[in-house]
């Protein structure tokens, strides 16, 4: 970024360099002509929306805001130092760039998904790529939508795409090596009869493939389907979620909070089981940050429900499913 220019178009120029030659006196004339530009468009509050899209990003800009597209994950890597970092490739109507995450932050970028939508502030531009750092804030704005096997050949008509379904054969590892080959399907929980199935080739980590299990549930991030089978390429991601007898998944029915709202409320799933969520289990499953306890807890589910309605849960029970509920989650 030019900030001379742009302290320049925004004070006038004989303004701008009255300010600038301040700055430089004010540092015994260590200060470049360009630092003091940004010091000065910095202390006026000029870099507070440095926006452009990630492809017109350029180094060293700062207070840098994106609302942007995951299209991959990387891994954690783990320096020496005990520095941590995880890089994802992001993307918006301008083109595809880096985003760098570090320390905690690299953990918790591992918990977003493919294809999710993510908004970014106040992040830097360093070596290339944007960077996270301790100023900067981040929230997923949209979480990507995620279809049951069933769906595959509708959603794949769209592009890159997400699905969740159970391992329900395995041919393993291609002639090569390039590909691990299994096929999900929509078969339930309890009564294991398969639905809809289509045929997995994983070309991302196909080396993970030889994890699975027949009967493990699968989540696969930003994959393509071609008419035949389901791609995942290097950018795609596969989530194994061994089956445990403590978690349920399901679509949501519905969500329904008596009069007395202090007390939680109930979550409908389509198969007719109905889970009993406490209000602050039910405050974040319906993903609501800032309420207060006057607030209408009824009248905001009611809100929310439309929305919601269709979407995949999870719902982790502290011992049996069925029991009392330890956490509920759209996915």
């Amino acid at each position: 970024m030019d900030y001379v220019a742009l302290l320049e178009a925004k004070l006038g120029e004989d303004e701008a360099k009255e300010k600038m030659r301040e700055r430089i006196e004010g540092f015994h004339g260590l200060l470049t002509r360009e630092a003091a530009a940004k010091l000065v468009a910095s202390e006026l509050g000029l870099l507070e929306s440095a926006v452009a899209g990630v492809g017109k990003l350029s180094e060293g800009m700062a207070s840098v805001d994106l609302r942007v597209r995951v299209e991959a994950i990387g891994e954690l890597r783990k320096f020496p130092s005990g520095a941590m970092l995880r890089t994802l490739i992001i993307s918006d109507a301008s083109g595809e760039g880096q985003l760098n995450f570090w320390g905690e932050d690299a953990k918790k970028a591992g918990g977003m998904h493919v294809l999710d939508t993510l908004e970014v502030r106040k992040g830097y531009v360093k070596m290339g790529r944007v960077n996270v750092g301790y100023k900067s804030t981040y929230s997923v704005s949209e979480k990507a939508e995620v279809v049951c096997v069933s769906e595959v050949g509708k959603a794949g008509d769209g592009g890159r795409f997400s699905v969740m379904g159970r391992v329900s054969s395995m041919r393993g590892m291609s002639e090569g090596g390039r590909a691990f080959v299994f096929s999900i399907s929509d078969s339930s929980d309890e009564s294991g009869e398969s639905g809809a199935e289509v045929p997995v080739s994983l070309l991302a980590s196909p080396r993970k493939g030889e994890h699975l299990k027949v009967g493990d549930s699968v989540l696969l991030e930003g994959i393509e389907y071609n008419g035949a089978e389901v791609i995942a390429g290097e950018r795609s991601r596969l989530l194994l979620r061994k089956n445990r007898e403590n978690i349920y998944r399901g679509e949501l029915a519905g969500i329904e909070v008596g009069e007395d709202a202090g007390s939680g409320g109930e979550i409908v799933m389509g198969d007719g089981k109905r889970f009993s969520l406490g209000r602050d289990a039910l405050i974040r499953f319906l993903n609501l940050k800032e309420i207060r306890e006057d607030m209408d807890l009824r009248m905001l589910s009611k809100m929310k429900n439309p929305e919601l309605l269709g979407k995949r849960v999870l719902v982790v029970f502290k011992d049996a499913i069925g029991g009392q509920v330890e956490s509920a989650q759209i996915r």
